[in-house]
């Protein structure tokens, strides 16, 4: 049982070659929590995290530096 305004977060990671997926799921009970770790177990997704917290706003940033290409260099 979780004190008032506190949750678990499951984070796991799912990858193949075309995308990396990072998912944060929350949950409001353990049993739900135990529900959601063995679907991951059941796609063979062994590696996870659970934090127990209070609910929290998160801000991605993503930092991508392109530069031109030299097309001569390349042939």
């Amino acid at each position: 049982m979780t004190i008032a305004g506190e949750r678990f977060y499951l984070i796991y990671q799912e990858a193949s070659d075309e995308e990396c997926l990072l998912t944060i799921q929350p949950y409001q009970d353990e049993t739900a929590l135990g529900e959601a770790i063995q679907q991951l177990q059941m796609n063979q997704i062994e590696e996870y995290t659970i934090i127990k917290g209070k609910k929290m706003a998160a801000t991605l940033r993503l930092s991508v530096e392109l530069k031109e290409v030299d097309e001569t260099k390349e042939k």
